[in-house]
């Protein structure tokens, strides 16, 4: 189920999340992935990465190419 509005990466996680309907097994390797394409780590983003919508841009696109579209 996709999510209404994401704005930053508290946004992304949670529905990431919702996604795997909390098999947190699985969200190890999807972060890691991520982290690999984006340079951003889900579970804990730089400062500057949370809320800006350059990083965020670019983790949907790669969240969406993996199969998990918010």
């Amino acid at each position: 189920m996709p999510v209404a509005t994401v704005a930053t990466m508290v946004d992304v996680l949670s529905g990431l999340k919702n996604q795997l309907g909390g098999d947190d097994p699985s969200l190890g390797p999807i972060c890691t992935r991520v982290m690999l394409r984006t340079g951003v780590d889900l579970r804990a983003p730089r400062p500057d990465q949370v809320s800006d919508p350059a990083p965020v841009g670019k983790v949907v696109a790669a969240l969406s190419e993996m199969g998990f579209p918010l």
